[in-house]
């Protein structure tokens, strides 16, 4: 045990001492959330002014009619003259080109249905953006031009609306709307977890084994009085520990800086992490992270050097995040039962559960048995490594 505290003592004191591993794993993440998510929160604010300041659009058919009249008589609204609609649609010369068919009018007032076709440019968040605010603009004009109909017709308007539908929350009572974008984001948490633990230990990973053959200083570590259990138990612990600790600071961070940074609509968004929540969540990306230690562990002590550890974590970095973004657009309220049987993805969807206050013991036991099941196969595979000479003084 002795043995065991030395070897952890000296790998923590040896990351502590790398300055570059603390600045790019603990500090960088802390300062790059508050500007990554009010960037984001920039960059639809701006979209959304743009639009509302200024809408190019193109009006092809019966361009004299009421709808385009409509349409025009908008402040927002400028017709730039171009050659080609279909091109300046493409290009963001233009975000709409509305189709209006010949003899708008005398239909309408004949009684015909007529339709208008308002093309877009999909890959565009302006024109997207647009087309919404155009179509609430003729919405809002049928609407009109219909009460003026039914009154004609000696008809209440009111007789079209029966009713009104107001959408609330019935989990959060304390609530007067729903926040769809909160729970959007509270859903990206699971996922960013997860890519936040394989991002923090692959540097760390690399130095711990193929670092210490590149500075000489493996062999004579190997030749003190310490087992080689105690040394490989050091290293992956001191490992888990420097992650952990990267973990919890990177989630403080990310949540408050989508809390503070991220405004959408009326103002910030805001959400709530149940203690449970949390709870659950820390405990299951601790077994992930005691399994991925003990892969990268093993992998780095293969490597010769550095750079060729990395590139072998790089094998375990990418499938893991393959696997961390399957389930992040299942609903957390009906995902199925195979899933929680995937590696990775099992524990980012028992989160996701966790978000949405789900804590099924079936689901818990299932996933907790798989990754008991991966730790035990991981530091086997970690031990095997760790005793063979050839992985050992492999140069």
């Amino acid at each position: 045990m002795s043995n065991f505290l030395t070897v952890l003592k000296k790998e923590l004191l040896d990351i502590v001492r790398d300055k570059k591993t603390l600045v790019f794993t603990l500090i960088l993440p802390i300062l790059i959330y508050p500007l990554m998510f009010k960037f984001m929160s920039s960059s639809m604010e701006k979209a959304q002014t743009d639009v509302e300041k200024e809408i190019n659009i193109y009006i092809e058919g019966d361009t004299y009619s009421n709808m385009a009249k409509v349409i025009t008589s908008l402040e927002n609204i400028n017709i730039p003259d171009v050659d080609s609609p279909t091109d300046a649609l493409k290009n963001g010369d233009i975000q709409l080109i509305i189709n209006i068919p010949e003899n708008f009018d005398e239909s309408i007032a004949s009684g015909k249905n007529a339709t208008i076709d308002l093309l877009i440019d999909e890959e565009s968040n302006k024109s997207m953006i647009a087309s919404s605010m155009v179509n609430e603009v003729y919405e809002n004009y049928k609407n009109t031009l219909v009460e003026q109909r039914l009154t004609e017709s000696g008809l209440d308007p009111s007789i079209l609306k029966p009713f009104e539908i107001n959408i609330k929350s019935g989990i959060n009572t304390d609530s007067e709307s729903v926040n769809t974008m909160a729970s959007m984001l509270l859903t990206m948490i699971p996922t960013l977890i997860v890519i936040l633990m394989v991002s923090s230990t692959v540097g760390m990973a690399a130095d711990l084994g193929a670092g210490e053959k590149e500075r000489f200083t493996f062999e004579p570590l190997l030749s003190t009085s310490a087992k080689r259990s105690s040394l490989l138990w050091g290293k992956i612990t001191a490992l888990c520990t420097i992650s952990f600790i990267a973990l919890i600071a990177n989630l403080a961070a990310m949540v408050f800086s989508m809390q503070r940074f991220m405004t959408f609509g009326e103002g910030d968004i805001q959400f709530t992490l149940q203690p449970l929540t949390i709870l659950g969540m820390l405990i299951i990306g601790s077994l992930v992270l005691v399994t991925l230690s003990a892969l990268q562990i093993s992998v780095s002590i293969y490597a010769r050097s550095t750079k060729e550890a990395n590139s072998y974590l790089a094998a375990i970095t990418m499938p893991t995040m393959i696997l961390s973004f399957l389930p992040y657009m299942m609903d957390a309220k009906g995902i199925n039962p195979a899933f929680f049987n995937i590696p990775i993805t099992n524990s980012i969807c028992l989160m996701k559960e966790f978000t949405v206050g789900i804590f099924d013991i079936k689901h818990i036991a299932i996933v907790v048995g798989w990754h008991v099941a991966y730790i035990v196969a991981a530091i086997i595979f970690a031990k095997f490594m760790f005793s063979k000479e050839e992985v050992i003084f492999r140069n």
